[in-house]
């Protein structure tokens, strides 16, 4: 089992707060426009990106419970060892 937690880079969390916040802006000014006047082709390509969106974040907590999962087993491991020394 091969698990390695390694800290956030300050920079790519920066730049991931700054990306979810403009994104966040973006969907709030075109929650208020009148969709007669969103381009066909924006809606589109807003459909598509947040279909991508939803993927990704499906993709992420399939990964985070196989961590979880391996991280469980680890600790199931740990205290079998555990059991073994004291048992004696």
């Amino acid at each position: 089992m091969d698990i390695e937690i390694k800290p956030k880079s300050k920079i790519k969390a920066f730049l991931s707060k700054l990306q979810d916040k403009s994104e966040d802006l973006l969907f709030s000014i075109v929650q208020k426009l009148p969709e007669s006047f969103i381009p066909a082709s924006f809606m589109n390509w807003l459909d598509r990106y947040i279909d991508k969106c939803i993927k990704k974040i499906q993709e992420d907590i399939t990964r985070q419970k196989w961590q979880q999962i391996y991280l469980e087993k680890a600790i199931e491991e740990i205290h079998a060892e555990q059991d073994k020394k004291k048992a004696p």
